[in-house]
């Protein structure tokens, strides 16, 4: 009815418009509802610029540019369509200087005086955009779930007080975290140590506060991913996951979190999950390809409209995962998944389309284009369309409010010396003992380790010679073939593997980066879990002290039980950013566990089979 009414409305003002001036009157009444229209769609979309060329570009030799400034054709369309906003990836964000001044030629691109809405993904552990030598990235959901014991959410609300405080430095004003999945796949292969964990309460409690305290500081915090990623075996960047748990299932365990983040106004943007929950929505949508398939939730109307704005009653911004992920990307067009998204109830569809040459500003154009047409034909609501772009303006509006000072070099100084010994008490706490004497690593009269790779190689090796400067320590990497030697007296053999597979959301990350070399060839899980049975049992049967350790899911530790001394979890991810000579707070943390001056005190954040 309200539709109809808006409808009624304009048309009554053109038709006055028409008596007192002609069709002048009418031509230019016509003109200007174009443009609101244009502008309320415009704000409505959230693109990445991480390539930039300025000759053509195909998907054989697609551009390799990095954007680390802005390009001033990017300035003019950003202005001239109206963008909302920006989400920023690894490869354009090097340092403090450089990302100050991005993101201030980003913030003038806009024509109303308000902040552009510039957006990254700074979750911590495996999902961090920010260089190490900016903002740590701090060992991730799972451990702060398993410091919940000892310290329920002291250390995840001074994560997210000390992300906020150096995203708006940066001049970035929305976090895609926190993740209020509930990982209850052990298998799953984008989640995982992501979640806090697998209880619904814990999770509600820690996303509760990492959202409070990002928005204590001035940084729009985004609950994700709605309505829960954690029970899947499908990693939504390469296919189109299901969740198959039935509705009671649905709200007591995945909904869950949301609800009460919802009800405690915790934060201001909630983002969808292209997933398939068919005890949510049993309707049908049809592909480019003709095909009926159950609609993934970020474009199902239901999910969005009738759970999210209905039941859970959030009043916040709905923004879409990355619409160029193949779970929504093989089966749709830009066109359809904007509109489909659009129709379902989100306010903002992230990155639609990739923009690497000035060819794909006319993509982007015609995508504009075909939507105002889709207004024009009722296909897409008007009504709706002004309301959700009103929401995105009320959250520009609520940043505008919370402009900060910047910080001189000292203070930032200070700041990052409080980040690293947050980083380091994090990881400290996490470290979770499942059985041993851990005591018996300070006694060892030889170290060796069994480790994924060199860099990991190096960085736990410089730890431990820190706290055990005076004891021979050999290191071996995985992918060397290379066997144990023959053990003396007194040995302590820790091996260590990193589970699972590495996902597309993290391969994303290191894409960006110069140092991904120094993940290649990675060895599987399965082969790193074979590799360690094999060499923690001869160690053991030349009476060597046995560890191994659970450097990101700890999923796999069962495997392990009664064939080694002692079982470790330490949740981080093990990959630094940090210059070759810091090691990283995992590691450190571990050495110092070892040598005696602190306990593991960690709870298991989630129940192993």
């Amino acid at each position: 009815m309200r539709s109809r009414n808006f409808s009624l409305l304009r048309l009554a003002g053109g038709l006055v418009l028409l008596a007192l001036f002609g069709s002048g009157g009418w031509l230019w009444y016509q003109q200007s509802q174009e443009q609101q229209i244009r502008f309320w769609l415009g704000q409505k979309l959230m693109l990445d610029l991480r390539h930039f060329c300025h000759h053509d570009v195909t998907p054989e030799q697609p551009c390799s540019q990095a954007v680390t400034q802005l390009p001033a054709l990017w300035q003019q369309k950003l202005s001239e369509h109206h963008i909302g906003g920006v989400v920023l990836f690894a490869v354009n964000l090097q340092e403090m200087t450089q990302i100050r001044r991005l993101t201030d030629a980003l913030h003038q691109t806009t024509t109303d005086d308000l902040p552009l809405l510039i957006a990254t993904d700074q979750e911590g552990g495996r999902v961090a955009r920010l260089p190490e030598a900016i903002l740590p990235a701090f060992p991730g959901a799972m451990a702060l779930g398993a410091t919940y014991g000892t310290h329920q959410t002291q250390l995840a609300q001074a994560q997210g007080d000390t992300q906020a405080q150096t995203l708006r430095q940066l001049g970035i004003n929305i976090n895609f975290s926190p993740s209020l999945d509930v990982n209850s796949d052990p298998a799953n292969p984008v989640i995982g140590v992501r979640a806090f964990g697998d209880d619904p309460q814990q999770v509600a409690a820690l996303g509760i506060a990492l959202a409070r305290s990002l928005q204590r500081g001035g940084v729009a915090a985004t609950l994700k991913h709605f309505p829960g990623h954690g029970d899947t075996a499908t990693d939504s960047h390469t296919g189109l996951p299901q969740v198959d748990h039935v509705r009671a299932v649905a709200e007591t365990i995945d909904l869950e979190p949301f609800r009460q983040a919802i009800q405690a106004g915790a934060a201001r943007l909630v983002m969808t999950a292209h997933i398939q929950y068919p005890a949510l929505d049993d309707s049908r949508v049809e592909t480019q390809q003709g095909e009926p398939i159950a609609p993934p939730a970020t474009l199902s109307k239901a999910i969005l409209t009738g759970v999210l704005r209905e039941q859970l009653e959030f009043d916040g911004v709905v923004i879409t995962d990355a619409l160029n992920m193949q779970a929504i990307s093989a089966a749709f067009t830009p066109l359809q998944a904007v509109r489909h998204s659009f129709i379902a109830g989100a306010d903002i569809a992230l990155m639609p389309l990739e923009i690497q040459s000035p060819a794909d500003f006319v993509k982007l154009e015609q995508l504009l284009d075909q939507l105002v047409a889709a207004v024009q034909s009722g296909e897409l609501d008007v009504t709706a369309l002004q309301q959700s772009a009103e929401r995105v303006r009320d959250l520009r509006l609520w940043l505008a409010q919370r402009q900060q000072t910047a910080q001189s070099a000292a203070e930032f100084t200070a700041l990052y010396q409080r980040q690293q010994q947050l980083d380091l008490a994090i990881a400290s706490s996490a470290l979770t003992q499942l059985d041993g004497d851990i005591s018996l690593i300070a006694k060892a009269q030889s170290l060796y380790l069994l480790l994924p790779d060199a860099d990991k190689c190096r960085r736990f090796s410089q730890a431990l010679q820190v706290e055990f400067p005076a004891v021979p320590l050999q290191c071996v990497d995985l992918r060397s073939q290379t066997s144990l030697p023959p053990l003396a007296a007194g040995a302590v053999v820790i091996g260590a593997y990193v589970a699972p597979e590495q996902s597309a959301v993290e391969v994303g990350v290191l894409a960006d980066l110069s140092q991904a070399a120094a993940l290649s060839a990675p060895v599987s899980v399965d082969a790193q879990l074979a590799t360690l049975q094999q060499q923690l049992a001869l160690a053991r049967s030349q009476q060597a002290t046995t560890v191994v350790i659970a450097l990101r899911s700890p999923y796999q530790l069962p495997v392990f039980a009664g064939k080694v001394d002692i079982r470790l979890a330490s949740y981080g991810y093990p990959f630094s950013l940090k210059p070759d000579h810091e090691p990283g707070a995992v590691f450190v943390a571990l050495a110092r566990l070892f040598s005696g001056k602190t306990t593991a005190t960690g709870v298991l954040p989630v129940r192993l089979d």
